[in-house]
């Protein structure tokens, strides 16, 4: 799948290294589209300040390339945003849609 916007890919072990190193990231994630039982399924994108976006993407490589990583509501979304996410609370709009929200 080719990548229309500005956006430079990140792996999961990149996004380890952000937060090794203390830099600050947010994160938000997309919709892309249902599975066949209709589950929806999306992808993360990391954004930093004065940086184009990073998408995130297997650390595996394909004979295509490197692929984007997509996650199922549960566990998988609920499992990453915990542990790689930015700390944000999920928020699931009625069209799937999700919005991140400061806690407190």
């Amino acid at each position: 799948m080719p990548i229309a916007r500005n956006q430079i890919l990140i792996t999961i072990d990149g996004v380890k290294d952000l937060s090794e190193k203390g830099i600050a990231y947010r994160c938000r994630y997309e919709l892309v589209g249902f599975t066949d039982d209709g589950k929806p399924r999306y992808q993360c994108i990391y954004l930093r300040e004065g940086e184009p976006e990073a998408i995130l993407v297997s650390t595996r490589i394909t004979p295509h390339g490197p692929e984007p990583r997509y996650f199922n509501i549960w566990p998988g979304l609920f499992k990453h945003h915990l542990e790689f996410g930015d700390g944000r609370d999920l928020r699931f709009g009625p069209d799937y849609s999700i919005t991140l929200e400061e806690r407190g």
